[in-house]
């Protein structure tokens, strides 16, 4: 069967991520390495699919790319890079803008101004070493403040304990603390008491924003021609 080739009429977001310092790992590791990187990014392509205009897919041994139609699933996409792929920490660039080539199922051989700053934003998280995701082609007030969101966000993540984090995740996929606490093998007023040490409520208010202003971004379906 073959791959139907779009063109895309309004803008979308491209995303590029890289492996942080990969080039430490030993030839052994870097095997084992790339095998996870495979698997956490087909987990991205299955739990993001309704929001995908073209799968993420490996464009260099560390770094894979990706287009989505949908910003509103960019703060759950930044957890999972956190937490989800252990090996290293990710580096993140997010561009705004049009793509000007074909687009099919993965995103390979394309092109545009949402690839240009999306490559542009991972070049000045390498530089500065910023993780949690640099934002650029939103325009000059959204990119400030998509920025100031994931830098505060990340800096939250960073420091939570282990037990923090899993309760935090769970709160995330909005289970209630009785479902949690037996998920976990702990009392109900124990996670209470990991979330307030987490600070689950500020936290929860700050994606909650920035959600809110991500989907202000206009983001139209994208037509074949």
């Amino acid at each position: 069967m073959a791959t139907r080739i779009r063109l895309r009429e309004g803008p979308c977001i491209a995303l590029i991520a890289d492996m942080v310092r990969s080039r430490e790992l030993t030839r052994s590791q870097r095997s084992a390495a790339q095998a996870s990187f495979s698997r956490f990014i087909a987990g991205l392509n299955k739990k993001y699919r309704r929001a995908i205009v073209a799968r993420f897919v490996v464009t260099l041994g560390d770094e894979f790319q990706g287009l989505l139609s949908d910003a509103r699933v960019l703060p759950d996409v930044l957890w999972d890079m956190h937490y989800e792929f252990q090996t290293r920490s990710l580096r993140v660039g997010v561009g705004f803008g049009a793509i000007d080539t074909p687009i099919g199922r993965d995103a390979i051989n394309i092109d545009g101004p949402a690839l240009h700053q999306a490559r542009h934003a991972i070049e000045v998280a390498r530089k500065h070493k910023l993780l949690g995701g640099v934002f650029m082609g939103f325009g000059e007030s959204y990119d400030a403040a998509f920025n100031g969101f994931a830098r505060l966000l990340q800096q939250h993540r960073s420091r939570l304990k282990k037990q923090q984090r899993k309760v935090i995740g769970l709160l995330r996929q909005s289970l209630k603390q009785a479902e949690i606490a037996e998920q976990i093998g702990v009392t109900r007023q124990a996670v209470s008491l990991y979330a307030a040490g987490a600070g689950w409520e500020a936290y929860r208010e700050g994606e909650n924003g920035w959600r809110a202003l991500l989907a202000q971004i206009p983001i139209q379906a994208g037509s074949s021609k």
